[in-house]
């Protein structure tokens, strides 16, 4: 539909927004949940990420030209260097020492760039601006983060506001994978309202990243939303494509994944068709930024676990990793991604009970995330909590957007606006 040309620009934009509302609101459909069962999606979105860091860990920016000759399905450490070239000179090496120390889950950037936003979602709602989240930023996150994150926080101690801090002008980091990983709790606050979750998560990518740099954020924002509800990863990724511009170069390493995907049964086949075209990519005299931690790169082997990991936990996290690059990030957003789709109750206790070699847990990581990263909040959590508190900002989006509290065979349910079709 054209606009009239007689409207001024501020005018055009709000006619703009509002007829892409009424577009999505036709569209828009309700689906009903349990509020047990999007309790344990959310509880699979947060556990998952857990498993996928840790059990990419040893791996992280080790595999770069060629995958890792083994399928990650278990917990490698310094004790397998002999086996698989690995990190064994750092935390990364020893996870189950770590797990047995902090008695449970410990924060890294996967998780406690949104333990930060739950926070701050707590205190300012799910429309705090960029001037609120600057103020959080600068109070809590001081350390252990890295490429684009720490640019953007430099630049915040010299008086930039997001978006201005992810600008290309401003961060020449913003290509990197930063985004796609610390984003995704914003789909967890919409469940099937995937264009909000959308929204609000390039809202959250663009505090660091600038351009295509946000598209893959966007890609997984979708699925995130929609696996709430949709359990064909097929779908999802279809649907991803709709939220990211056709001429981005995530669109065409999508369409690309797809197509190789129906081509070739093997998960290697693809991986090394997308670093032959991915690694340096170049098109109508634009050539890509490279870097082992580019969203570009990472974004699509992602795809890639996704689609071959065919909706089961530990293949499709086991291909991110063994996919190489930076893995353990692209493993936490992949198996978070299945631990919606799934819920928590379908990860295999092996990898969320049986960490530390010398015991086992009768919880998931103990039912316990021991923050050592972020200033000024809370050291200890229990992992219960952190979902209730995630469930409770949901159920307040759901009821705010058009859906309605209910019951389902007598239970608690949500009837949720959902605003994607299959």
């Amino acid at each position: 539909m054209q606009l009239p040309r007689d409207l001024s620009g501020l005018n055009r934009l709000l006619l703009a927004g509002a007829l892409a509302w009424a577009a999505q609101a036709a569209t828009a459909e309700q689906r009903t949940i349990a509020r047990e069962h999007l309790r344990d999606k959310i509880a699979g979105y947060w556990i998952g990420q857990l498993v996928g860091n840790y059990l990419g860990f040893p791996f992280e920016n080790v595999y770069q030209d060629e995958p890792c000759p083994v399928l990650v399905d278990r917990y490698y450490d310094a004790r397998d260097a002999g086996q698989v070239k690995l990190n064994d000179q750092d935390l990364r090496g020893y996870t189950h020492i770590f797990a047995a120390a902090f008695e449970g889950a410990w924060s890294d950037d996967d998780t406690d760039i949104e333990f930060v936003t739950l926070h701050a979602v707590e205190q300012y709602g799910l429309d705090l601006t960029y001037p609120q989240i600057t103020e959080l930023w600068k109070r809590h996150i001081n350390r252990k983060i890295w490429v684009a994150n720490r640019t953007a926080r430099d630049l915040m101690n010299r008086g930039l506001v997001p978006p201005a801090t992810g600008a290309k002008a401003n961060n020449p980091n913003w290509f990197q994978i930063d985004p796609q990983l610390v984003n995704e709790i914003w789909s967890a606050f919409y469940p099937g309202m995937t264009q909000r979750a959308v929204d609000r998560a390039e809202w959250g990518a663009r505090i660091t990243n600038d351009d295509w740099g946000t598209h893959p954020t966007r890609a997984y924002a979708a699925m995130y939303s929609a696996a709430f509800f949709e359990s064909d990863v097929h779908k999802l990724v279809a649907l991803a494509q709709r939220y990211v511009p056709a001429t981005s170069p995530f669109a065409e390493g999508m369409r690309d994944v797809v197509a190789w995907r129906q081509q070739h049964a093997d998960w290697r086949d693809t991986r090394r068709l997308i670093h032959q075209k991915y690694w340096h990519y170049r098109k109508d005299g634009y050539e890509a930024p490279v870097s082992i931690v580019s969203s570009l790169i990472n974004g699509l082997c992602g795809i890639m676990a996704v689609l071959y990991g065919e909706g089961d936990f530990v293949r499709t996290a086991g291909i991110a990793v063994s996919a190489g690059y930076d893995c353990d990030n692209q493993a936490a957003t992949c198996a978070g991604l299945i631990g919606v789709l799934r819920g928590a109750s379908a990860i295999p206790d092996r990898l969320t009970k049986e960490l530390p070699h010398r015991t086992k847990w009768r919880e998931p990581f103990n039912n316990r995330y021991v923050n050592f990263s972020r200033d000024g909040l809370p050291v200890c959590t229990p992992i219960s909590e952190i979902v209730d508190r995630i469930l409770a900002i949901a159920e307040g989006a759901i009821v705010a957007h058009g859906g309605e509290r209910t019951t389902l065979e007598g239970k608690p349910a949500f009837l949720v606006q959902c605003d994607f079709t299959h």
